[in-house]
Order: structure tokens, then C-alpha cells, then sequence
């Protein structure tokens, strides 16, 4: 009879461990809580949520969930490895370098308007022949524009073969006799009616107005002559260069009619911006000696130079909302992380920035896709606090 109990005992002992080893590893304790869904999106309109699953209406793609366990109040978010690999991810680490800028911009020759001569009688009297020259024309040193009668130098000439006085020829030169023909008066001693007009400097007429026949008063322009041995070149370069255009800057301009290309050593950028075309004013002085450069003729100014040390990254790497600039960039932990930065200037692709850190990792593709995906989980908002 006592052996019997003591069996019992043993089945009942093993009973309870069974039926609590059960009730242990029962499904209902090994099965993971289930993840609650918040709601489906198409990564690529990330804005458009769906209550249910199915494929989306904008691409050939089922919708994707969002669970409610992926917010969080950290900056960064995680993506689905896969998804990174088949949208092929690529990062590049912040650096810092020099932004190098080779420009071309177009151009223009002109006048050099610090060689211009106007020719004046400086006194009344009319017109005895006139040469067949006109605007435009080409003239050189020397050549008679102009044959004139002036009264008031034939009455100083008479006052000084009386006189000889050296203060009446002081007063021919301050009334413009020519110094020839006050030399002429002072070797010859004879009195001159009529004179010649010269042009003082070889170059182009820009102004002609007295004909054969005319009188004219002392502030008449006989001519004015402006100077090709030196051309200026006019460049417009945008406003945007201001900041990097320095000493070490190298310009060169092209002609495409002459097809040729000439360095530029003189070079100023002019005080005032042009407010309408926003953009600033390059002028450089290039020596003109067989006068091929022709004022008018269209160019091209190249420009080549470089921006201080900056931090730089890939273009493609900045997101412009217009309002704000940012990047993904991507932590330590692999967490992608957006963040505001600022853009300083771009060329070639390559873009310096303020906002970031040294070496510090930003994606290069597939950028907007995973902007969409910062801005669904929350990410945008939280960096905008």
C-alpha cells in the first residue's frame, strides 16, 4: 500500500512538470508580438498613405508598410538594407579642398576711352576747305582734318610783329594756334591767314562736324579721334564668382572671328554690379600695335580660378527645397541622418558647404528616394527642431 502512494506521488510530480513545461512553451508565449502597421506608402510619394496594402497607383510597385515601431525621437532613421542595395547607395566622406572654377563668359572689344583726343579751334572763324573724312573713317597722325581763317589769330599775329612781344605768343597758344604755325610766325616773321587742323593721333573719327564753307564758334569740335593701339575687353561675369576672383585668377579672352586667343594681364573688376543682369564687370587692356583687334568684334572671356580651402562634397549630394539646403548623411551606427547645411558655391560638380564635419559620410545616390523616406519617418521634422 505505501509502495503504491509513493508511485502516485511520482506521476502526480511529473504531471505538474509536464503541464507547466507545457504551458511555458506554449505558441502563445513563443509567438512575437505581431508589429503594428500605422499605414502603406509608395516611397516614391511618400506624402500619399493608404489604409490598406496593394500595389501603388503612381509605379509598378506594391505599397510599403510603416510600422509603428520604427519612430523614434532620435535624428537618424534606418532603411531595409535590401532596398539600399537595389537603389545602388553610394557615400563620400567631407573634404577639405579648393573649389576650382574655369568659366567662360561672353565679351566684347572696345575703345579704350583713356585715348581719345577731341580737337577744338578754341576760337571763332570759318571753314576754307574741308578733307573727305567721316565718322568711322580711319585717320592718322599728322593728316590735315580741317583748313580754318581765324580773326583773332591773325590780329595776335600783327600785334606781335610790332611788338615782338613773348606774352602775345603765350596768347596765341592759350587762343590754340597751332605750335607749328607759332613756331612758323617766330622763324619767319610773317603773318599767316591760313591754317591747317591736324589730327594730333592716329585712330578712328568718332566725331566730324565742320564742312567746307561753315563758320564755327571757339567751342566747336573740329574732330574727335579715338585711339585702336590699345582695345578694351568688356566681360559680364556672374555675381556668384565675387568671392573667389583674386590676385592668382587667370583670364584669357577668344575671338571667334580672328580665331585666336590672348592673355589678359591687365585686368580690373569694375566698382558697381550691373543690378538688372546681376552680374559684375571684368575690363582688361590688351596692346592692339597691327590694329587687328577691331572694337565691336564679339568674345569670350575664360576664367580660371580657385576658391580657399573649403569643405567640398558632390552636388549631388544637396537636396534644394528653395527655401533650404540639407543632405543625408549617414552616423556611425549607419543610421541616415538629414541636415540642414549651406551651400558657398558649386562648380564641376563639386560643392563647398558649411553644416557638415570633416570626413563626415553624405549620400551621393539615391538621395531623393531617401529623403522621401526621412520625411515619412519623421526625420525631417525632428531636425527642423
Amino acid at each position: 500500500m505505501k509502495h503504491k502512494k509513493t508511485i502516485a506521488l511520482i506521476l502526480l510530480s511529473n504531471l505538474i512538470v509536464l503541464f507547466a513545461a507545457w504551458g511555458y512553451f506554449s505558441p502563445a508565449k513563443t509567438e512575437q508580438k505581431e508589429r503594428q502597421i500605422l499605414f502603406w506608402y509608395d516611397p516614391m510619394h511618400p506624402n500619399t498613405r493608404f489604409d490598406a496594402p496593394g500595389q501603388s497607383p503612381f509605379m509598378d510597385m506594391d505599397l510599403v508598410p510603416k510600422y509603428a515601431d520604427e519612430e523614434d525621437e532620435s535624428a537618424g532613421f534606418r532603411i531595409d538594407p535590401v532596398q539600399t542595395q537595389n537603389i545602388g547607395l553610394k557615400t563620400q566622406k567631407a573634404y577639405f579642398g579648393n573649389l576650382v572654377f574655369s568659366q567662360s563668359v561672353p565679351a566684347n572689344l572696345d575703345y579704350d576711352s583713356h585715348y581719345q583726343v577731341t580737337v577744338q579751334p578754341r576760337a571763332g572763324g570759318f571753314v576754307e576747305k574741308s578733307y573727305p573724312f567721316s565718322v568711322g573713317d580711319g585717320v592718322k597722325k599728322g593728316d590735315t582734318l580741317i583748313e580754318i581763317t581765324v580773326p583773332e589769330w591773325v590780329d595776335a599775329q600783327s600785334e606781335y610783329l610790332l611788338t615782338k612781344k613773348a606774352s602775345v605768343l603765350e596768347r596765341l597758344r592759350l587762343l590754340g594756334m597751332p605750335s607749328d604755325d607759332i613756331l612758323t610766325l617766330r622763324q619767319t616773321l610773317k603773318l599767316q591767314t591760313n591754317f591747317a587742323v591736324k589730327a594730333p593721333i592716329s585712330g578712328v573719327i568718332t566725331a566730324y562736324e565742320l564742312r567746307e564753307g561753315m563758320n564755327f564758334s571757339k567751342d566747336k569740335i573740329v574732330a574727335a579721334i579715338q585711339s585702336v593701339s590699345t582695345v578694351w575687353v568688356n566681360a559680364f561675369l556672374p555675381e556668384s564668382l565675387a568671392p573667389f576672383l583674386n590676385k592668382d585668377s587667370v583670364y584669357s579672352v577668344y575671338i571667334p572671328s580672328l580665331r585666336q586667343e590672348f592673355d589678359l594681364q591687365k585686368t580690373q573688376i569694375l566698382p558697381s554690379a550691373n543690378q538688372n543682369t546681376r552680374t559684375l564687370n571684368l575690363r582688361a587692356k590688351i596692346d592692339n600695335p597691327n590694329e587687328i583687334l577691331k572694337p565691336g568684334l564679339s568674345a569670350f572671356v575664360n576664367i580660371k580660378t580657385k576658391s580657399p580651402q573649403m569643405l567640398l562634397i558632390p552636388s549631388s549630394a544637396v537636396i534644394d527645397t528653395g527655401s533650404a539646403q540639407r543632405v543625408i548623411a549617414v552616423d556611425k551606427e549607419g543610421a541616415f541622418v538629414p541636415k540642414l547645411i549651406k551651400v558657398l558655391g558649386e562648380s564641376d560638380g563639386v560643392a563647398a558647404v558649411e553644416g557638415l564635419g570633416e570626413n563626415e559620410s553624405v549620400v551621393t545616390t539615391g538621395v531623393f528616394l531617401i529623403d522621401s523616406e526621412a520625411d515619412i519617418s519623421g526625420a525631417l521634422e525632428r531636425m527642423r527642431r
